[in-house]
């Protein structure tokens, strides 16, 4: 008996130190954590859509709150030229992504269009749309996005009949510079823009108001001449919008183009200069606000600010 108890206790004993050491991890290290791994090169998709009031909108949304003087208007047309995108890595390092050539963009440019023709406003005929950007990239982690609205100067002064997809669209052509509108935002005001103009050359000065259905915003290059000489051209206001999303998620996050915050200071109900609405003139006063919001320099036509801006947003997919 003496020696079973003997036994029993040193086994007992040997158990409870085994038990113990495990508990405190042993004398071994415990693994490190794996690095993530990725493919040498990654497929990227970049969705884009509408937003006005917290929803998503399409073509032909009759949209409240608009504007200063909180307009109700539907909406007309919506598409943009998106050029230099980069996705941004850890090192906040600008890698750019290689566009894949389709319909919609080639390896410089592409074009969002949500114009479907949903509507009478919007066209009234089924016209297909394109909401995203795809490309490749190196592989490894990304944590934001930068883009231009525009089209490189290289490509943007040329007959639109005679260039490839996606910079063969009419309706997104500028005949008088030979350019593109890199942005085409086209809203109308329920009860229509009264188009106020003052002729100062009379004695006293002489005001007449007209109607118009459609409030604009065409961005583009302003002060563009040609060489006659070579054809070539060159502008003075370059209007070429930065956006720089700091934070951004391809993989769950879309980017939003928020209306309220592109339309926001300016009252879609009048017309004070120039063509109705924006077109990207540098004396237009009517182009004031909107150039303020897109964070370009009415005047000059150069970016204001690094990309902060917040016309455009992340939001969850």
């Amino acid at each position: 008996m003496k020696a079973t108890s003997t036994f029993n206790l040193t086994t007992l004993m040997t158990i409870a130190a085994s038990i113990s050491l495990a508990a405190c991890g042993g004398s071994s290290s415990p693994a490190a954590p794996t690095a993530p791994t990725y493919p040498a090169t990654m497929q990227v998709s970049i969705n884009f859509d509408l937003l006005a009031n917290g929803s998503a909108v399409k073509c032909g949304t009759a949209i409240t709150s608009l504007g200063s003087k909180a307009t109700t208007a539907e909406l007309k047309d919506a598409r943009f030229y998106v050029s230099n995108v980069n996705l941004i890595d850890a090192n906040d390092k600008a890698v750019p992504v290689t566009l894949t050539a389709n319909d919609w963009q080639n390896d410089k440019v592409s074009l969002i269009s949500f114009v479907d023709g949903s509507s009478v406003a919007c066209g009234g005929v089924t016209l297909p749309t394109n909401a995203v950007i795809t490309g490749t990239v190196p592989g490894a982690a990304y944590k934001g996005i930068s883009y231009e609205i525009g089209v490189p100067t290289e490509l943007n002064h040329t007959d639109y009949a005679a260039a490839a997809k996606p910079l063969n669209v009419q309706a997104m052509a500028w005949s008088w510079t030979s350019g593109r509108k890199f942005m085409k935002l086209e809203v109308n005001p329920v009860g229509g823009v009264d188009v106020v103009r003052t002729n100062t050359t009379t004695t006293p000065p002489t005001t007449t108001t007209n109607k118009a259905n459609t409030w604009n915003v065409h961005l583009g290059s302003g002060g563009c001449t040609t060489n006659a000489t070579t054809g070539t051209y060159s502008c003075t206001n370059s209007n070429r919008m930065l956006v720089k999303l700091a934070s951004f998620d391809y993989n769950t996050q879309k980017i939003s183009l928020d209306l309220n915050a592109l339309f926001a200071g300016s009252d879609l109900t009048t017309d004070l200069a120039g063509a109705t609405g924006c077109m990207s003139g540098a004396t237009d006063t009517d182009c004031k606000a909107i150039f303020e919001n897109l964070k370009i320099n009415l005047a000059t036509g150069a970016t204001t600010s690094a990309g902060v801006q917040s016309i455009f947003l992340a939001r969850s997919k």
